[in-house]
C-alpha cells in the first residue's frame, strides 16, 4: 500500500496536468480545423458544384508538394507514430494536414475529418514532447501517451464525444486489444477538448433525435440493421481497397488528387448530397426515412466518391462517410417496414454503430460516441449495432497498418509488459 499510494499520486498528478494542456491543444486545434473547412466552402460557393472538387485537387496537389505525408486519411500515420516510430507527426504536418483538409473538404470532395484529427492533435502532442525543458520529466513510454492525449483532444471537441474521443484513440490502435493504461489521460484530454471547443463553437450533441423509448418488439430490427450495415461496410472497405491500388499503379502521383477531384465531381453532378462530410444529411435522414431507389443511389455514390477523394491523396477521415453509409442502410430498412419517427431514428443510429465498429474495429468507442452524438435514449440500438458490426467487420481493417496480427500481438505484449514493470507512466 505504501508503494502503491506514491504511484498512484504521481501518475494522477502528471497525467491530470499534462492530458489537460494536451486536451486544450486538442480543442483549440479542432476549432481551427472547423472554421478552415467552413472558410473553404465559402470560397466553393463561387464555383459550379461539380467543378468544386477540380479546383481542391489542384490547390491540394500543390500542398503536397510542400509536404506529401498531408495526403490521405491519416489514421495510419497517427497509429504507426504511436505503436512504432516517430517518423510522420510534426509542426510541419500538423499545418498541411489542417490546410489539406479544409482544402479537400471545404471544396466538396468527400470525407470526414477523424484522420486528419488524429494527425493535428497527435502532433500538438509530439511538439510537446520535443520542448527541452519538458522532455526530461517523459520516458519513451510517455512520448507515446502525450500522442495520443493531442489526438484525443481533437476527436472529443471535433465529434462532441468527451468520452468516446478519449477511448476512440485508445481502441483504434490495435485490432484486437485494448490498452487501459492510455485510457485515463486519453479520456482527460478529450473531455478537456470537448469543453474548449463548446467556449468556442457549438457544443450541443451532432446530431438530433427525436424521444423514443426503446421496445423489445424491435430488438430484432436493430441487430437485422447491424447485420446490413456490417455488410455494406464490408463492400466499401473492398471498395477503397480496389481504387487505392488502381491510384497507386497510376504515374505522375502529383497530379492523382486532381483526377481524385475530376471523378468525384463528376458524381456531385448527379448526387451533390454525396459531397463534402454529409452531416447535414445524416441529420435529414434521422429526421424521416427516403425512397428506396435514391437511398441506393447515394449509398452507391457516397462509397465511389469517398474512395475516389482518399485513395487520390485527398487529405479526408473515413468515419463520418462510415456514420453516413451506416445512417443509409438504417433508412433503407425504416422505408421497408414504413417506419415511424421513432423508430425510424433507432434503425438510423443502430446503422451508424454498426459501421463504425465495422469499419474501424472499434466497437465500445462506436457505441459510446453515437450515443453522445444523439443522446442516451438511443443507447440500444447504438450499442446492439456497434457489437453486431463489429462482429461481422473485425476481420478486415481500412487502416492497413493494423492489419498484420502478429506484430500487433507483439506490440500489445510489449506495452502490457511496460505496464507491469515501470514505476510510473
Amino acid at each position: 500500500m505504501r508503494k502503491t499510494l506514491p504511484y498512484i499520486g504521481k501518475y494522477m498528478s502528471k497525467w491530470l496536468i499534462v492530458a489537460t494542456f494536451m486536451g486544450f491543444g486538442g480543442g483549440i486545434s479542432a476549432v481551427a480545423l472547423k472554421q478552415a473547412i467552413h472558410l473553404m466552402e465559402a470560397g466553393s460557393l463561387f464555383l459550379p458544384l461539380a467543378f468544386a472538387p477540380v479546383v481542391g485537387g489542384i490547390i491540394l496537389s500543390i500542398i503536397l508538394l510542400w509536404d506529401p505525408i498531408a495526403a490521405g486519411f491519416g489514421s495510419d500515420h497517427y497509429i504507426y507514430e504511436v505503436n512504432h516510430d516517430k517518423k510522420y507527426l510534426a509542426g510541419k504536418t500538423m499545418l498541411s494536414k489542417l490546410f489539406s483538409t479544409a482544402v479537400t473538404l471545404g471544396f466538396r470532395g468527400s470525407g470526414g475529418v477523424e484522420g486528419p484529427m488524429l494527425v493535428i492533435g497527435g502532433s500538438i502532442g509530439d511538439i510537446f514532447s520535443r520542448i527541452p525543458i519538458l522532455n526530461r520529466f517523459y520516458h519513451k513510454e510517455d512520448e507515446r501517451i502525450l500522442t495520443i492525449c493531442g489526438a484525443a483532444g481533437g476527436i472529443g471537441a471535433i465529434f462532441h464525444s468527451p468520452l468516446g474521443g478519449g477511448i476512440f484513440v485508445v481502441e483504434v490502435l490495435y485490432k484486437s486489444s485494448l490498452h487501459y493504461g492510455d485510457l485515463f489521460p486519453a479520456i482527460l484530454s478529450s473531455t478537456m477538448g470537448f469543453v474548449i471547443y463548446g467556449v468556442f463553437a457549438e457544443s450541443t450533441p451532432l446530431f438530433y433525435a427525436p424521444s423514443y423509448s426503446p421496445d423489445v418488439m424491435n430488438v430484432h430490427w436493430f441487430i437485422l440493421t447491424g447485420i446490413l450495415a456490417g455488410v455494406v461496410s464490408l463492400l466499401f472497405m473492398t471498395s477503397f481497397g480496389v481504387i487505392q491500388k488502381l491510384f497507386a499503379k497510376l504515374p505522375r502521383r502529383g497530379i492523382h488528387p486532381i483526377l481524385g477531384g475530376i471523378l468525384t465531381g463528376a458524381l456531385l453532378f448527379y448526387l451533390p448530397d454525396v459531397g463534402g462530410t454529409g452531416t447535414h444529411m445524416i441529420q435529414r435522414m434521422i429526421n424521416g426515412s427516403f425512397p428506396m431507389a435514391f437511398l441506393l443511389l447515394l449509398l452507391a455514390g457516397k462509397v465511389f466518391a469517398t474512395s475516389f477523394t482518399v485513395a487520390s491523396g485527398g487529405s479526408a477521415g473515413l468515419v463520418i462517410p462510415s456514420l453516413f453509409l451506416g445512417a443509409i442502410t438504417g433508412n433503407l430498412l425504416s422505408s421497408v417496414l414504413v417506419a415511424d419517427a421513432g423508430l425510424n431514428a433507432s434503425l438510423v443510429i443502430a446503422g451508424m454503430a454498426a459501421s463504425l465498429a465495422s469499419v474501424a474495429n472499434v466497437p465500445v468507442a462506436a457505441a459510446i460516441m453515437l450515443i453522445e452524438m444523439v443522446g442516451l435514449q438511443l443507447g440500444v440500438p447504438a450499442t446492439l449495432g456497434s457489437i453486431v458490426g463489429y462482429a461481422i467487420g473485425h476481420s478486415r481493417v481500412i487502416y492497413g497498418v493494423t492489419h498484420p496480427d502478429q506484430w500487433q500481438f507483439e506490440e500489445t505484449i510489449k506495452w502490457r509488459s511496460i505496464d507491469a514493470t515501470s514505476d510510473c507512466h
